[in-house]
């Protein structure tokens, strides 16, 4: 855990935003290589639904009344909207934490410890600063966002395979990424703290905690009651898709 902590929210965003929910505001920087509309193709696109290089204003008009947040709506003024999505969404089905697609939900103030019988914890006010978030998470419609997804599924896999996975589809990186964090096991209460090895920053005390993926690890900063409220959506959307409740 860095003192700097980056955004947790990132990582649950970025899921739900693979099913055009909602997203994290990106840095401006433009698309990776690999990311650009323009490189995934166009040709399986039904007609009845844009390109890839032009589904930004579609994606903005349909996710845009899921949310009235105001980071939400900056993010979705951001171009190559989709394929920032679908790169997000693979790299959390690996553990890993796409920081360079995503910045905007991150919490405000500076990470903080406390000491309490000869050991470190975080600080209850880490957990807080993820409130918003995560009340915000829970408010979603998980049926309304899973159908917007398959409405969308076309545009996500032309963008699937603008990122070189040509034998993965959107669904297959959607699901993948919701088990990834579903994973992330439940913790009562603040997990105890040391310092990193590096004397920056702070891990895990308990090595089975600090053994999981980046991703879930930053899931769990999150705090306990917010954790298990966007667990609990991820989970509800991933049902509205169809996936059998013994997969996830």
């Amino acid at each position: 855990m860095n003192k700097t902590e980056t955004t947790v929210a990132v990582l649950l965003v970025a899921v739900l935003t693979g099913i055009g929910i909602f997203a994290a505001k990106s840095y401006l920087a433009p698309p990776e290589a690999g990311l650009s509309s323009s490189s995934a193709g166009s040709d399986a696109v039904p007609a009845d639904l844009p390109t890839l290089e032009e589904s930004d204003d579609l994606v903005r008009r349909r996710a845009g009344a899921f949310s009235s947040d105001v980071s939400f709506a900056e993010w979705l003024k951001l171009d190559s909207l989709i394929p920032r999505l679908a790169s997000a969404m693979s790299r959390i089905a690996q553990g890993a934490v796409p920081r360079d697609i995503f910045s905007a939900f991150g919490p405000r103030g500076k990470f903080a410890v406390v000491k309490k019988d000869e050991k470190t914890y975080a600080d209850p006010a880490a957990f807080t600063r993820f409130d918003g978030f995560a009340a915000m998470v829970a408010s979603i419609d998980a049926v309304a966002a899973a159908k917007l997804f398959e409405e969308l599924l076309p545009l996500f896999d032309a963008a699937q395979r603008g990122l070189g996975e040509k034998n993965a589809s959107a669904r297959e990186a959607f699901f993948a990424a919701a088990r990834e964090l579903l994973a992330t096991p439940a913790v009562e209460e603040a997990a105890a703290l040391k310092p990193a090895k590096k004397g920056i920053g702070w891990i895990y005390a308990d090595d089975r905690l600090e053994n999981l993926s980046p991703a879930q690890k930053q899931l769990l900063r999150m705090g306990p009651k917010n954790q298990a409220a966007v667990q609990a959506k991820i989970r509800a959307v991933a049902l509205a898709l169809g996936v059998p409740g013994s997969q996830l």
